[in-house]
């Protein structure tokens, strides 16, 4: 098992595949590949954990979908515009490259601990709070576009405004 202490997450056209490049707490490089499948699921349940953490902690009605979407909508925001710039991960020529076939998502109410599994036993972990989660899930969000996955899985909260303009005709002068 490895820590990672930093991660670069793109898109690899030629694979077709997320992938994720880390940094391990020995300063060591390593390449996890991400098929959309799994991406899908990961993407999915880590949606899920925010979703019930904003209905929990906020005091946002589970009926009041309309402010749910609002509250989720504002806080996604907020993350994504206080991501750090940080250098990306360099992988090396040596960097091995592994694909992940499984991922233990262990849920704790600051965050989540992501256990990136390949098939020979390696594994590699990170843990995001819950702000770092919503800052990896708006850059997943923006590498999706790239890849003509299907859309679906994404929420209207993540990439559209809530604040909608009003309907009908506008006279501006």
């Amino acid at each position: 098992m490895s820590s990672l202490k930093r991660i670069t997450t793109d898109f690899n056209e030629q694979e077709d595949r997320i992938t994720i490049s880390g940094l391990t707490e020995r300063d060591q490089t390593v390449v996890l590949l991400l098929t959309m499948r799994l991406a899908n699921r990961l993407i999915k349940h880590c949606l899920s954990i925010l979703e019930k953490h904003i209905s929990a902690s906020e005091g946002v009605s589970a009926s009041d979908e309309g402010s749910r979407k609002r509250v989720q909508n504002f806080i996604q925001k907020s993350a994504e515009q206080e991501t750090p710039q940080e250098t990306a991960v360099k992988i090396a020529n040596k960097s091995p490259k592994h694909l992940i076939i499984e991922i233990d998502i262990k849920n704790v109410s600051t965050g989540v601990t992501l256990k990136f599994k390949e098939e020979f036993g390696t594994y590699y972990e990170i843990f995001l709070n819950n702000h770092q989660l919503r800052q990896w899930l708006g850059m997943l969000h923006t590498i999706w576009q790239k890849t003509e996955w299907p859309v679906e899985i994404w929420p209207d909260w993540m990439g559209k405004d809530q604040f909608q303009p009003p309907q009908g005709e506008i006279s501006l002068h």
